[in-house]
This record gives C-alpha cells, structure tokens and sequence, in this order.
C-alpha cells in the first residue's frame, strides 16, 4: 500500500473518532425537542369600589360688587336761595317726599300774575264772543260785511289771547312747583351738605344723591364656558332656571335671602372671556350696600352624578379618564369632570351597575394577567 494512500485512512479515522465523540455527547446531553414554553398566567388584585349615582349640589363661586338697581341726583330746575332742608344724610324716603325747600316768593308772585292774566283774557274773550255771537244772528241784511269780518277777528284774537294767558299760567305753575324739590324713587339719602341761604340753581353741581336699596342688584361675571353650558342646561326656561343664587359676605356670612337672575350682558368682554351676569335681592334691612364686594354662590342640583376623589382620576394632555373593572376586564375610561367639589371630582359619564372603579395606581400590566376585584369601603 502507498504511503498516500496510509495517510488517507489515517485522516478518515481521526474524523470518525471526533465525531464519535461528539454525537456520543449529544446524545447524553440533549433533550427532546418541543414548541416554545407559554409564559404562567399572572393574577392580580385591584381594590375598587363600587360606583353609585347620587343627587349632588353643585356650587360655584364668582366675585360681584353691589350695585342700586334705580338711583337720582337731585338738580334743580329753577334759581333761588335755598329756603329749608327737609333731610338728612341716611334717612330713607318714598318717591313723592318733600326734600329741599327753595325760595317761593318770586315764583308765586309770577304765578299770581299768570292767574290775573288769565282772568282779565278771560273777559275780553267773553266779550269778543258775545259780540260775535250777536253780529252772526242779525244776518247779513242789518249789519255791514266788513262790520261782521270785525266781530269776528275780534274774536279769534281774544280767544288766542285767552290760551296764551292760559299757557303762561301752566308754565307759571309749574316753576312755582320746581321750588318744592321731591323724591322720585323710594330710597335712602346720600351726604347732605347743603345750609340754608345756599343760592342753587340749574347749573349747580347735585344738592343730594338717593339710591334705591330694596330691591338691590348684584353684578358678576361667568366665562363664557359657563355661560355656554348654562345656555344648554336651560331648555325653554330663562337663563340659571332652577339654580339657586345666594351670597356670602364680607364677614363670611351668608345672606339669607337668595337672588332672583334678571339678565345678561349683551357683550363679552374681550379681556377676561366673561360676561356679565345682574341678579336682584330683597334688601329690607339695608345689610347690602352698594359698591360692596360679596362672593357670589351659583348652586344646582345635579341628579345621578357620580363623586370620586381626585386622585382616582387620571389626568393628562390627552385628556382625563379613570380605570373600569367590568366582567373581569380592566378599562381605560375617559371621564368628563362636571365640577370640583371639596376635593372630588363630579363625574358627568353614566356607569353600568357591573362596573367598578379602581382606587389602586395602575401601572403597565400584561395583557394575560387574570384581573381580580376586592371590593373596599370607600373613606370618607
């Protein structure tokens, strides 16, 4: 045999030898091959509680300043001394109230004239009429036409006369009248300064302001999301139908009787996004001044609505939303929040009576994990 061919058994062998000893290994170390392992199902438990509707009152609270619904400045029409001061500073009176007296005495002596005047036009126009009246029954054959055109010129003038006598006599009186100054509205009187001997006169700054107090207005201001949503809760009824308006003072009382709404601003205004809201109160006892501030309480009652704490609630930029059991499922739930109450969140969404809230953070759960529920009692 060759020395080539002794080299070539040789090789062949070694060859056989390692792989020998390789598939030997093999075989004791392998084992039966099978499809990929299924990873162990997990189970959790969620504490939840379960979600019941309840009536609940909404509040929400806005800044208002008092205002009188009527209020008069006290100029007078004619010239004079200021003869009396019938007021005083605080006191209330009813429209029709004498207030300031002033001087009469050429104002009656003008009036007395107007009234002579009248008299004496008076005369001369029955006369003129008697005349007339006598001229038109003779008839054209006993007096002249020119006489007749006479009589009855004479008459026409003295009835001009009459009424313009007339006139001066209504315009007389009623400068006589403006010497009374008096009260338009029932009200209370501002500062009175004024003496007596004081020549006031139409181009005189106000002798005295009167505000009306009962009833009194209230004016604040709701955005205009506000006031949107007011627009959709009303239906055919006014604006706030069926919400409560009701103050608290500067002391931190709160005012006993509530608001009746009476209207809106036609505008909203630019700077703030708001628009005005006027609601009047029963004042009889004056503890509402005007220009006060005073917190002002829209309250509404809310049927069925679901009150959570805030930190079960979830918000983010995208929005806010809590997390649902139901039938062994865990749901991510956007919520729509109504209004904040006392640290909870009123919810506007409607839940199933098989649907729980979870009270428990939340983080990444896998989508095998078997969700389990304990019910726990809600901390007051």
């Amino acid at each position: 045999m060759s020395v080539a061919i002794k080299k070539s058994y040789a090789g062949t062998a070694v060859v056989l030898a390692l792989l020998t000893a390789v598939g030997g290994g093999y075989v004791f170390c392998s084992v039966p091959a099978h499809s990929a392992a299924t990873p162990p199902k997990r189970e959790l438990v969620l504490n939840v509680i379960p979600l019941k509707p309840q009536d609940v009152t909404v509040t929400t609270t806005h800044v208002g300043y008092v205002t009188p619904i009527k209020s008069v400045e006290l100029v007078p029409n004619v010239s004079g001394y200021i003869a009396d001061v019938l007021v005083e500073g605080g006191q209330k009176v009813k429209a029709g109230d004498n207030l300031v007296l002033i001087d009469q005495r050429r104002y009656k002596a003008e009036l007395n004239a107007a009234v002579a005047a009248v008299t004496q036009a008076q005369a001369d126009f029955n006369n003129a009429k008697v005349y007339y009246e006598r001229i038109q029954k003779a008839g054209g054959k006993a007096v002249s036409q020119s006489e007749a055109d006479s009589a009855k010129a004479r008459y026409l003038s003295a009835l001009g006369s009459l009424e313009e006598a007339r006139a001066n006599q209504a315009k007389a009186q009623v400068m006589y009248d403006y010497t009374v100054l008096q009260s338009s509205i029932d009200g209370i009187v501002g500062d009175v300064s004024l003496t007596r001997g004081n020549y006031v006169g139409p181009d005189s700054p106000a002798l005295l302001s009167i505000i009306q107090y009962n009833p009194i207005r209230v004016v604040f201001s709701v955005t205009d999301k506000e006031y949107l949503d007011a627009m959709a809760r009303r239906g055919s009824q006014e604006l706030f139908a069926g919400e409560e308006i009701r103050l608290r003072l500067a002391n931190g009382n709160l005012y006993k009787p509530a608001g009746k709404f009476k209207y809106t601003s036609n505008a909203l205004d630019k700077a703030t996004g708001s628009i005005a809201v006027y609601a009047d109160f029963a004042n009889p006892a004056g503890e509402l001044v005007a220009n006060a501030y005073v917190d002002v309480l829209l309250r509404r009652q809310v049927k069925d609505g679901f009150l959570v704490r805030q930190n079960y609630v979830v918000l983010s930029p995208e929005g806010s939303y809590v997390y649902i059991v139901k039938n062994g499922k865990l749901l991510k739930t956007p919520v729509k929040i109504v209004s904040e109450q006392n640290g909870n969140y009123l919810l506007a969404n409607r839940f199933g009576a098989d649907e729980y809230l979870v009270i428990d953070k939340v983080g990444n759960i896998d989508k095998n994990t078997t969700i389990k529920i304990k019910v726990a009692a809600e901390k007051n």
